[in-house]
């Protein structure tokens, strides 16, 4: 078994240690040399010794749970591998490979304690050292995280710029031709009243699916639009409220619904009106298809102080008492083209072009919570200023 003097000259991890310290550890410990592709440790098994490497380079990997070999890093001459062994005797969190011949220092752990045991002064400084690499490991890893979700977010970002330009170009291109054909099925109509009543069930048919048509490229349009900044202006945001439920009363005069803000102080607001009045229209509308289908209805809205990534925010808490939604649709419900209604005419994008306007201009927060029977609370988070 080859033996070095001096070998823990230089290893960070002893290096608050006096030279006869070091020298006493490296006595409880033994030299051994291996080829590449010799496997040092196993992910899992008992923690029992330290290694310090002498001579050569390891590789460290983890077990992903399909089976996999993850990636951990390299461990190169004068760096440990294993040391937190000497502190939890645990398992070990990943394995080690010899990626080239290695020379290699072990140090089992009861015969390091034995040394250290009766000397509180070794102790602290391991104990010190064992501390900062904690720390050090949590802020690295704390960075990466922060950084790979930075990476996801911008990519996300420009996933949904780039899907907005597609249909906001989509839905300019096809804006014409639908004119075109709106008008010339309205024309058929028209001649099929004075004489042609074969054409009478077509071309009500067609003009049907035309309008369809049309409110699909309007709804789309919505949500491109939600995509794009408006002037940001200075309002009171309850009186905002009380004012978009007016306009969607006098817009929708046929529904049955009717629309109660709570009284309060004053809520100041720097924001896009356009926008929130967008998403209030939609919820209204939502409220009145699908918690009162058919029947009169009441949604009560309140504004109250809330915090938003630790920032002042108001919160729009809309209370229908309506037939609620089933858990299972809840994860969808914001999802394009979802609905419970197609058979009644609905194309499933009001709440895709409420989630998208809140979490995109609006800067806010959506949530939905409801029961079955018992009706629905959806509450828009906004900053109090943009």
């Amino acid at each position: 078994m080859p033996t070095l003097t001096g070998i823990l000259n230089g290893i960070a991890l002893f290096e608050s240690f006096t030279p006869e310290e070091r020298s006493a550890v490296e006595t409880r410990g033994r030299v051994f040399k291996a080829p590449a592709g010799t496997i040092l440790m196993h992910e899992g098994e008992e923690a029992k010794s330290l290694y310090v490497l002498i001579d050569g380079t390891v590789r460290v990997f983890r077990g992903d749970p399909d089976g996999a070999q993850v990636e951990v890093g390299f461990r190169r001459a004068g760096e440990c591998f294993g040391e937190m062994a000497l502190v939890d005797g645990g398992t070990r969190s990943a394995s080690v490979v010899a990626a080239t011949p290695v020379t290699v220092f072990e140090l089992e752990r009861d015969l390091f304690l034995a040394l250290i045991s009766p000397s509180p002064d070794l102790l602290a400084k391991l104990l010190r050292h064992l501390s900062r690499m904690i720390r050090e490991v949590s802020e690295r890893v704390v960075q990466e995280d922060l950084e790979r979700r930075t990476r996801i977010a911008e990519s996300e970002l420009a996933r949904h710029r780039a899907i907005t330009r597609a249909v906001t170009g989509l839905a300019h291109e096809l804006n014409t031709p639908l004119g075109i054909c709106v008008t010339a099925a309205s024309h058929i109509q028209d001649m099929a009243s004075t004489g042609a009543e074969d054409l009478l069930e077509p071309a009500a048919m067609l003009q049907s699916n035309l309008t369809r048509a049309v409110d699909l490229v309007e709804a789309f349009t919505a949500i491109a639009a939600s995509q794009h900044a408006e002037p940001l202006e200075a309002m009171e945001l309850r009186e905002t409220v009380e004012n978009a439920a007016a306009l969607f009363a006098i817009l929708h005069p046929t529904t049955a619904l009717t629309v109660q803000v709570a009284p309060g102080a004053p809520c100041p607001w720097i924001g896009h009106i356009v926008h929130l009045e967008r998403v209030l229209h939609q919820l209204f509308a939502n409220a009145a298809a699908h918690a009162y289908p058919g029947a009169t209805g009441t949604v009560e809205v309140a504004v109250e102080d809330g915090l938003l990534d630790g920032k002042p925010a108001w919160c729009l808490i809309l209370r229908d008492h309506g037939a609620g939604i089933q858990p299972d649709h809840l994860p969808t419900l914001t999802d394009a083209f979802f609905t419970t209604a197609r058979g009644r005419g609905h194309k499933g994008l009001g709440l895709a072009v409420v989630f998208n306007t809140v979490t995109g201009p609006l800067a806010g927060r959506l949530s939905i919570d409801s029961t079955p029977g018992a009706g629905t609370t959806v509450t828009v988070t906004v900053p109090q200023e943009l």
